[in-house]
């Protein structure tokens, strides 16, 4: 630490306790220190010595008392009206001190009533130290300062925004909306207080709302601007809202329900009637389609019942067995749209679980169906089941265009979505359907290299049941 350093920190106690402007100063002129008023009130461009405070008709009464100070090895005080450098000139009292021990003098500016502040430091503090930006302002809209959540908020220095008008905070926010921010001013100027919500795109991938509170206050004809993060808020009012339409299809589900079944009964009947003439290869395939004829019953029973979880009968299967017709299902869309299906086991023994078939296969195909809508032609689609300390392990990994870190961290998340006209509802049904099962899921992504998904799940134990899953399709 300097001696200016030293002499600074030994004096400002004097200044940080008082509710006046203050300055430390050298016996030319230079300043060493400002207190927290002063940058207040008259900070608003850098200011190194004294005569760049006060006007050139009072710099010869500033000498006067400098050069007095300089011959004497006393304590020296006067009270010197000054005109003070601040917007427009204006004619105050300061009081300087000089002590001889230390050779410097201290400067304080009567620029308010004291009665007015009783607790500016109190004030001040609050300031400073809040967790939300902040900001002075006066009453042309000019800053005066900030606190220090300045580069939290908006990403700019305190250097680029004291000084400025606050338009240029409110053009950083909501550059599309310019001309009616600055209203909050007048508006607080007539009401004392008004809110606002804006919408602020940080960055590409970090969309937040600022809630801002303008206060006006009179007395010191100042306003105080508050701003929070209410980005919080604001996603769960519009998953709230999602969570009504959602209810709103629960209502509709019975009455579109009958309509479905009809050719859903049409289908079936025909299906058999194909199986009568059919060959052996195309009755494999007539009785996929069976099978997820099947299924599109199960969910309409349960579009019957949206407010009922439903009850399903465990059973131990096969992983493997489940994987290989959930493929044998997508091959032919991955064939048109010239996508790889490259599958692959790596295992000791029958990758057995125990749980929900149906819910497996529903974990599947929305990660089959959003690897296969994230790559052109050309891409490659990697399954891969694997054990590793007892558990079973999926891959799933596309080369498709990936997702940001922001997208992966919120990939999870009920009703989010980067695909147009998405639920946002699959992963999250995916999450809970793998964590039902007591297994895990993580997702690595990179922009325009891919997306792999890695599923683990604890094997079954019921070893009388092997041969059974091992012959059994799931389907």
């Amino acid at each position: 630490m300097s001696n200016l350093d030293k002499i600074a920190k030994s004096m400002s106690f004097l200044l940080d306790e008082s509710f006046r402007p203050g300055l430390i100063l050298h016996l030319n002129g230079n300043i060493l220190y400002k207190n927290e008023p002063f940058k207040i009130h008259f900070d608003n461009q850098i200011r190194r010595t004294i005569d760049e405070v006060i006007d050139s008709s009072s710099l010869y009464a500033w000498t006067e008392f400098a050069a007095k100070a300089a011959e004497s090895d006393q304590i020296r005080m006067e009270i010197l009206p000054m005109e003070i450098l601040y917007k427009k000139k204006r004619k105050i009292d300061v009081q300087f001190f000089y002590y001889p021990d230390i050779n410097k003098i201290i400067a304080l500016f009567d620029v308010l009533d004291p009665q007015k502040i009783p607790s500016l430091k109190t004030y001040i503090n609050i300031f400073k130290q809040s967790a939300n930006f902040m900001l002075l302002v006066d009453r042309e809209g000019e800053i005066l300062d900030v606190n220090e959540m300045h580069t939290v908020y908006i990403d700019q220095s305190r250097e680029e925004l004291v000084g400025e008008p606050i338009t240029k905070v409110f053009s950083l926010l909501d550059p599309k909306n310019i001309e009616k921010l600055p209203n909050c001013l007048e508006q607080a100027t007539e009401q004392g207080c008004v809110e606002s919500v804006i919408k602020y795109q940080k960055s590409v991938e970090d969309k937040r709302f600022y809630r801002i509170i303008t206060f006006y206050d009179e007395e010191t004809d100042f306003f105080v601007i508050h701003m929070t993060d209410a980005t919080e808020k604001e996603n769960l009012q519009v998953q709230l809202a999602h969570s009504g339409s959602l209810s709103a299809i629960g209502q509709i589900a019975a009455s579109i329900a009958h309509e479905i079944r009809n050719p859903i009964t049409t289908l079936k009947g025909f299906t058999q009637l194909l199986k009568a003439s059919a060959t052996e290869d195309s009755i494999r395939y007539i009785s996929v389609i069976e099978d997820e004829i099947d299924r599109m019953e199960s969910i309409l029973g349960e579009m019957l019942v949206l407010s009922k979880p439903s009850k399903k009968r465990k059973s131990i299967f096969s992983l493997e067995v489940l994987v290989s017709d959930m493929v044998s299902i997508l091959q032919p869309k991955a064939v048109m749209d010239g996508i790889e299906v490259i599958s692959s086991v790596e295992l000791n023994k029958d990758p057995l679980i125990y749980g929900d078939p149906d819910k497996f296969k529903q974990v599947l195909l929305n990660l089959f169906k959003n690897a296969l809508e994230s790559m052109k032609t050309g891409g490659k689609l990697t399954i891969q089941i694997s054990e590793r300390e007892e558990k079973l392990v999926l891959l799933v990994a596309d080369t498709g265009k990936g997702m940001t870190r922001h997208q992966v961290n919120q990939v999870f998340m009920p009703f989010f979505s980067s695909k147009p006209g998405g639920t946002g509802l699959g992963l999250p049904f995916v999450l809970k359907a793998v964590e039902d099962h007591g297994g895990t899921i993580s997702v690595e992504s990179q922009v325009e290299v891919g997306t792999k998904f890695t599923l683990t799940f604890p094997r079954a134990l019921d070893e009388a049941s092997r041969k059974l899953a091992r012959k059994q399709s799931v389907i």
